[in-house]
């Protein structure tokens, strides 16, 4: 009896993120408004009950698709800030990660998707919004916090994230393409302008921005 169960239940997952796959690709190329749950239940096969039984409306299936893309997120950056102590090449590290993983086609889609489509469909920000950069601010924050007081940990979180999103923001927008090196220029910028390793006595180990030691 407990094997029946164990494979149904294994079934049950595995059509679970046939479905959310397939959605992801709908939602990231035709948009929110012009995915249709009975498209996806097409493609993916089976009846649409089954469909309808894993996720009830097509808001509840797009929390699933970015809540997958949220975690392979978190295991692309969480070796450089998950259980680190702060530090400036820790920082540095961490930075140019994430401006790595938002740059990635999938990351970019799904922005561009909260943005064009956000206004009439209100829904799609706070879903983003709690289940993606809240998290990160978080994650960030008790980062910072492994060395500065709460609150300025809090801030220097904000300033982080809201920095290199900038970043991700102008490098879409721009029509001719990063030089190379680029990123990190940035970042060493940032980091350099913050002085956080001349205020702690600690000096960065790989970075060389306009104040930081070769």
């Amino acid at each position: 009896m407990g094997e029946k169960v164990g494979k149904r239940e294994l079934n049950r997952v595995k059509r679970c993120a046939a479905i959310v796959e397939v959605a992801k690709d709908s939602f990231l190329q035709k948009g929110y408004a012009a995915t249709s749950m009975s498209a996806i239940a097409d493609a993916v096969g089976g009846s649409k009950a089954t469909m309808w039984a894993h996720f009830g409306s097509k808001e509840e299936l797009f929390s699933a698709v970015v809540d997958s893309m949220v975690a392979q997120f978190a295991l692309d950056i969480e070796d450089v800030l998950t259980s680190q102590s702060f530090s400036v090449p820790a920082l540095r590290r961490f930075c140019l990660r994430f401006v790595d993983c938002l740059l990635r086609e999938s990351a970019a889609r799904l922005f561009r998707l909260i943005m064009g489509e956000g206004e009439r469909f209100p829904e799609l920000g706070e879903v983003f919004w709690t289940r993606g950069p809240a998290k990160m601010v978080g994650h960030v924050t008790d980062f910072y916090a492994t060395r500065f007081p709460e609150d300025e940990a809090r801030a220097l979180a904000q300033i982080t994230i809201t920095t290199i999103v900038g970043y991700r923001s102008q490098a879409l927008m721009d029509p001719c393409p990063r030089p190379p090196g680029d990123a990190e220029r940035f970042i060493d910028n940032f980091i350099a302008f913050l002085k956080l390793d001349g205020a702690h006595g600690e000096a960065p180990d790989d970075q060389a921005g306009p104040s930081q030691p070769a």
